[in-house]
């Protein structure tokens, strides 16, 4: 169905279009949005006043995990302040090799069209009596050395016309990701469906790792190595000239 009379001043804005829809919330923005999976999807955070929710189940997680389209999100906010403006800087979250590189390529295309500068960022887990179960979930370097190594590689691989900076440090990653993030001068982080959420026994959650970040969060899903031209694209001209 369509109306006219909720969230009037969207009247304001051009080419927008209010659709209301019947049935679960996951359920049914996800058979909206995979009729138009050229999309990008925007989901705010639920966590506003930050009192404990156990049985809470997070809408954007759910979506996260099932959608095949970029979703943009927020860490933490501030209710009445701004954004921080983070102009021809673009940050990327690498968490393991598991995880891909298409929110690296994405990125990459993003900063060579516009002339900016992607940072990436990784956080290399401390070597202690925990390393062992480390390595049997993830294939992640655990030295400084072994992870620069990895890091250049990666970097190696991406737009030759990106102008690329590596942020690294060792530690807990909850601590250290917001502090790489601020060096970065960056206002947007791309980090990969896997490192967005974390599978739980009651359904997915967005990952806590992010839950300090003063920023933009954008979840690229798994794209194939030769992305088509899309609709996104074309709204955005810096991913049209990429393309």
């Amino acid at each position: 169905s369509r109306l006219k009379s909720f969230f009037a001043e969207a009247d304001n804005y051009p080419n927008c279009d209010r659709m209301l829809i019947a049935g679960d919330p996951a359920e049914a923005i996800a058979r909206y949005c995979q009729s138009m999976r050229d999309t990008l999807l925007l989901l705010p955070p639920s966590n506003q006043s930050g009192l404990p929710r156990p049985w809470h189940r997070s809408l954007r997680a759910k979506l996260m995990a099932r959608l095949p389209i970029p979703i943009w999100t927020l860490g933490r906010t501030y209710v009445g302040e701004p954004m921080p403006a983070g102009s021809n800087h673009l940050a990327a979250f690498v968490s393991s090799p598991e995880e891909g590189t298409s929110h690296l390529r994405y990125g990459a295309h993003y900063a060579a069209a516009t002339n900016s500068t992607l940072h990436l960022i990784h956080v290399i887990p401390n070597v202690d009596e925990g390393s062992l179960t480390h390595t049997l979930r993830s294939a992640a370097p655990l030295g400084e050395e072994y992870a620069e190594a990895w890091m250049q590689e990666i970097t190696a691989s991406l737009e030759p016309a990106a102008k690329i900076e590596l942020h690294m440090d060792q530690g807990p990653a909850r601590r250290l990701l917001p502090q790489l993030f601020d060096r970065t001068g960056a206002d947007m982080l791309l980090v990969s469906r896997q490192a967005a959420c974390e599978p739980q026994l009651l359904g997915p959650v967005v990952n806590p790792i992010f839950q300090r970040l003063s920023a933009g969060i954008l979840s690229v899903p798994f794209l194939p190595e030769t992305a088509v031209l899309t609709r996104l694209a074309e709204l955005n001209p810096g991913f049209a000239r990429a393309s």
